[in-house]
This record gives C-alpha cells, structure tokens and sequence, in this order.
C-alpha cells in the first residue's frame, strides 16, 4: 500500500527523466504508477508522433487533458509529457489539483543531448537546437508557477531521487 498523501505528478522538459524517476518513486513507494504518454498511446493505440501528424497538436492536447484526469483516479504517481502546459485547460487543472507536482529540470544542453536523436518525441524530431531551446524556455514560466518543488536531474540518479523523496517526507510532516 502506498504511503504517500497525495498524488506525485512530475513535469519537465522532454529527456528530464520523469519516466524514469516516476517508475523508481512508484517502487520506493510501492504504488501505481503510469506515463501519460504510454498511456495515451496505448489507450488510442497510436504511437504520439502518429497522433500528432494525424490529428495534430490540439487533438493530442486534448487527449492529453482526459488520460490526465483518468490517471488522477488511478495512480500515485503520474510522469506526464513535457508539453503537458501547454494547454491552458490542463494547466488551470494542475494549478488546482490536489497532489505534489515535481518539475524535474537538468541545464538544456543536457536535456537536449538526451532527446536530440530520439524519433519519438515529435516536438524534437527534426527541430533545430535553438528551436527546441525556444521552446524549453517558453515553457519554464509554467513548470514554475505550479511545481511543489524543482529536482535537478543533472545529479546522478540515486542523488535525485533521495532528493525528492526528502521533500516529500518534509512536506508530509505538515
């Protein structure tokens, strides 16, 4: 059984390493937990760069903001798209939502070595390098203004995880 208070939603940019930190809290904490992508994607059985050249952004976005509020009802822990903000519907939703939301963040030039050559992330696929730090720093404002706290992933991973989980023993102790 989980021993978390609220639900922990983790935000960043693409190659932040939510999935990855997501599936390790969900073992520490011995709860559920999903990728919104993963979930999408299976749930529509589309991959998300197919969804994305089909039906576009604003459909994904939409999709994006339903699975979100399924997950809620579901899982403990929820890694979520780095664009996940970018709708102002689901934004409204995280800032009033009631769980812990982490924004995972490394220097950009170490989110773009990790996300340069991966061919699913569409937003990436094929952007140049400044395109895509335009478009990490578009985002920055919004990871900031509803993150419970920021956990830099440029540590090792061990490092960032036992960062988070003190946080979240700190703020369960209120």
């Amino acid at each position: 059984m989980s021993t978390l208070k609220r639900p922990i939603i983790l935000i960043g940019f693409m190659g932040a390493g939510k999935t990855s930190v997501g599936r390790a809290l969900a073992q520490d904490y011995q709860c559920r937990f999903v990728d919104l992508d993963e979930h999408i994607a299976s749930s529509e059985s589309m991959s998300i760069p197919d969804i994305f050249s089909q039906y576009g952004e604003n459909t994904f976005r939409s999709f994006e903001h339903k699975y979100l509020q399924q997950a809620m009802e579901q899982y403990e822990i929820i890694s979520t798209g780095g664009g996940i903000i970018s709708s102002d519907e689901t934004f409204q939703f995280l800032k009033m939502v009631n769980a812990d939301i982490i924004w995972l963040d490394a220097p950009f030039s170490v989110l773009y070595a990790r996300i340069k050559d991966d061919p699913n992330r569409p937003k990436a696929k094929n952007s140049q390098k400044e395109t895509l730090k335009n478009l990490y720093l578009s985002r920055v404002s919004r990871y900031n203004e509803i993150a419970f706290i920021k956990v830099s992933t440029n540590s090792t991973f061990n490092e960032t995880i036992a960062t988070i989980e003190k946080n979240i023993s700190a703020n369960d102790q209120y």
